[in-house]
């Protein structure tokens, strides 16, 4: 069964980023807790749970990252991208043209 993720603002979006992170050094790690049997079952089922794979091999999260600006998403997409080991899909998010910052400020209590 695959896991979907929806990363929600700055804070959810980098946190995302660092599970999926997470997630694939757990997956590549030769060292665990438990069995060499019980530790590849475990990185198998993280991989086909949390990322779908390109043709070339490289693991794509299986995420959708929303923001009210692009500035967080970009940095997160660009991050995973140099990682060289994972990316975000290139249809995985959803932002506004501009910020939301101080709009508390518009509105009324």
């Amino acid at each position: 069964m695959s896991i979907v993720t929806v990363q929600l603002g700055q804070c959810g979006n980098q946190i995302g980023f660092e599970v999926f992170d997470a997630l694939l050094s757990d997956s590549h790690s030769s060292q665990g807790l438990c069995s060499m049997r019980e530790n590849e079952a475990y990185q198998a089922s993280c991989k086909e749970r949390f990322f779908s794979e390109e043709e070339n091999g490289v693991p794509i999260a299986r995420a959708v990252l929303v923001d009210m600006e692009p500035k967080v998403i970009n940095q997160m997409l660009s991050k995973a991208a140099q990682s060289g080991q994972w990316k975000y899909g290139q249809h995985a998010c959803f932002c506004q043209k501009q910020g939301s910052g101080n709009n508390w400020a518009y509105g009324g209590i």
